[in-house]
């Protein structure tokens, strides 16, 4: 039996669902669905990175984990294609208690109220394609990059959204530290 709790969780991810796929956010070409149609509280969501960025014609995919207490809670919300972004972790945990691989680093999930929401979720990690925060970095070599050799960054940038996540590329999940070399 579920608790109220949980109900209450399952309401509201719905409703933003539904929200969601009837209001898209206006320039932003994301898309949301669910990966096993029995569980509204894991959903994929899709990005398509902007023209004007360093991560133009990227299609990037993300998992949103919702916890049964949500929204008094935030959701656990990752990359699942990798991501040449310092704001973005591509370190698979060493332990349980760790960061997951892909987890995004925005204000919103920081800073969580029980009046957020899924739609600024995304539209906060969509503005991570136009900007980066070098003082809340994972990985102090690419925020050094980032500051000291702006043009190489968006460089790697480039290369590895063409690499990851070019709009061919199918969904595939990696389990292991996202593999940066850069060779071009």
């Amino acid at each position: 039996m579920m608790s109220p709790e949980k109900i209450k969780a399952m309401k509201r991810v719905e409703e933003e669902f539904k929200d969601l796929s009837n209001n898209p956010i206006l320039n932003i070409g994301a898309q949301v669905g669910l990966p096993n149609e029995d569980n509204i509280m894991e959903w994929r969501c899709t990005l398509v990175g902007p023209q004007d960025s360093n991560y133009a014609n990227g299609l990037f995919f993300l998992k949103a984990k919702f916890p049964d207490n949500y929204p008094n809670s935030r959701p656990e919300v990752s990359f699942i294609t990798p991501i040449y972004h310092i704001n973005v972790n591509p370190k698979a945990p060493k332990s349980k208690d760790g960061e997951c691989l892909g987890h995004v680093c925005i204000s919103t999930l920081n800073w969580w109220k029980p009046t957020s929401n899924m739609k600024e979720v995304l539209h906060d990690i969509f503005a991570l394609f136009y900007m980066a925060n070098p003082k809340s970095p994972y990985g102090l070599d690419r925020a050094e990059e980032f500051l000291k050799s702006k043009d190489l960054h968006d460089q790697k940038c480039k290369f590895f959204t063409q690499k990851y996540a070019s709009m061919n590329s199918e969904m595939k999940e990696f389990t292991n530290d996202w593999d940066f070399t850069y060779n071009p």
